[in-house]
């Protein structure tokens, strides 16, 4: 494999939340008859909108063309113009519109790997190429005890942040809510639990926050291979100072 090149999760391009039902059926209908050649080919084939093809860009459909983001969203107006919706097949500008004939090399920077995760979270709901937790640069990470260290911390009290991966509610047996919550950080993954009396001090916060900060006691589990944390407290992680 290519060096240069970061480990990155392969997404077909029709889990695109915007695109409408034809151009999903006009993609896989073309792609079956040949694979697409350029950004140019992709439109001119299946006929999508410009805010279509803007949303694919986003998404990082086009990358494998070779062209960066900026070159992608000149290619797209121009195309758009020339040979948009309103314009039959086979009848394009003979000389584009002067909102066409934007110079590709105007002034505008190339989105940031934090603007593409955020672009790939709103467009396939998860961040495709890169980790979960880059979508949250300013928490204090390095402030909180590891998932990983959290054995080490048996029958203690001990401070830790996650992202919430997963959570359950659940009846205890005297029918008070209580619940359950998966959290990741960037050393593991842990199940906590938030019995009736935290539950009802701390659960707002469980859904407010997407990353939380919580503080419990560690359980070990009885076989001895791994722990579950008790939450007492959470709420809101701490951020780094700018």
């Amino acid at each position: 494999p290519d060096p240069r090149l970061r480990p990155a999760i392969r997404t077909p391009a029709l889990r695109v939340a915007t695109l409408t039902e034809r151009t999903r059926e006009a993609i896989l209908t073309e792609r079956q008859r040949r694979p697409f050649q350029s950004l140019a080919d992709f439109f001119l084939r299946v006929r999508p909108s410009r805010e279509e093809m803007e949303a694919l860009s986003r998404a990082g459909a086009f990358d494998g063309f070779g062209h960066t983001r900026c070159q992608q969203f000149w290619e797209i107006q121009q195309l758009a113009a020339r040979w948009g919706p309103d314009t039959p097949a086979g009848q394009g500008w003979l000389i584009p519109p002067p909102t066409a004939r934007t110079d590709a090399r105007a002034a505008f920077s190339e989105p940031t790997r934090l603007q593409r995760l955020q672009w790939e979270m709103e467009l396939l709901g998860f961040p495709a190429s890169g980790h979960p937790l880059e979508l949250y640069p300013d928490v204090a990470w390095e402030t909180y005890c590891p998932v990983a260290r959290l054995a080490e911390f048996a029958g203690q009290e001990v401070t830790l942040c996650g992202l919430v991966i997963e959570d359950r509610v659940h009846h205890q047996s005297t029918g008070e809510p209580m619940k359950f919550l998966t959290l990741a950080d960037w050393t593991g993954v842990v199940e906590t639990e938030l019995f009736a009396a935290s539950y009802r001090r701390h659960g707002l916060a469980t859904v407010r926050h997407p990353v939380l900060e919580v503080t419990g006691r560690v359980e070990p589990f009885e076989n001895g291979r791994g722990c579950t944390l008790r939450v007492l407290r959470a709420g809101e992680p701490r951020r780094r100072k700018r």
